[in-house]
């Protein structure tokens, strides 16, 4: 769907990702660019969409996962549809005549010139709420946190409710647009993934039957709202913003701070 690529360099100052950590990915085969490097100063290059899925890791990474588990991490929330609308070129080609908020928005953080532009904290895909580094919650496909990952730190591995190999339909962007179903996940290698094979495979339990077997007694399975959680530790991750920083970024657009309640005015 993408015209538009990019070079490593903006890629990751965009999102903050030292090139060493690219060049690890690239490595594992994590990450596969549209066009290879090397040879007579052929220029590796990234779609924007490729672009977005480093940035989720990215993000991952910055709240203190190791390379490779955040990398995980992001291909086990049901992110392929989400990250639709974060497209600069979905944003020209298909919400130029829509004057919703959502799209006014979204056409804001590709303009130069463009004001409020950072979402709402109502807005779908805010928060990804981690609860004692084990429990990923995230409201990617509804109106409060749902328990997509739990992480065993001594196995080092990542038990995901939704089954990665598959698309999930999210937001409903790819079907109201007529887009491309495809799984990311198709693009990758399995092996850079810290998922047990009974997780990918085609097993005929349900997906939720084996994610239900890690769940420990008493852990809620969905998040209404932080205040009310008793946890040791808890980290905060607004998708929502990084996404649309990173494009700004990625665009050589200029970013402008402000507190939140600015934004709304």
């Amino acid at each position: 769907m993408s015209d538009t690529v990019f070079t490593d360099d903006q890629v990751t100052s965009a999102c903050n990702l030292h090139l060493d950590n690219l060049r690890r990915l690239i490595t594992w085969g994590a990450v596969k660019p549209i066009q290879a490097g090397g040879g007579r100063g052929r220029v590796r290059k990234w779609t924007a969409r490729q672009g977005l899925r480093i940035s989720v890791t990215a993000q991952f990474v910055e709240a203190g996962f190791s390379l490779q588990m955040a990398h995980t991490l992001t291909y086990c929330l049901p992110l392929d549809d989400f990250l639709y609308v974060y497209e600069p070129d979905f944003i020209r080609s298909h919400l130029k005549e829509r004057r919703d908020l959502g799209a006014r928005r979204l056409k804001a953080m590709l303009s130069p010139v463009g004001k409020n532009y950072w979402p709402t904290k109502d807005y779908l895909g805010t928060e990804v709420i981690i609860v004692d580094r084990r429990y990923v919650y995230a409201d990617v496909t509804g109106d409060r946190g749902t328990l997509f990952v739990i992480i065993d730190g001594d196995r080092q591995r990542v038990y995901p409710w939704l089954r990665p190999s598959r698309y999930y339909e999210g937001m409903g962007i790819a079907n109201r647009f007529g887009l491309k179903t495809d799984p990311d996940i198709k693009n990758i290698s399995r092996h850079s993934l810290l998922i047990d094979d009974e997780f990918l495979n085609d097993a005929d339990d349900s997906d939720y039957d084996r994610f239900a077997r890690c769940i420990p007694e008493g852990v809620d399975t969905s998040i209404v709202s932080v205040d009310s959680l008793v946890c040791r530790n808890l980290c905060l991750i607004n998708l929502a913003v990084g996404l649309t920083e990173f494009i700004r970024k990625l665009l050589g657009l200029p970013v402008s701070y402000h507190p939140f309640e600015e934004s709304q005015r």
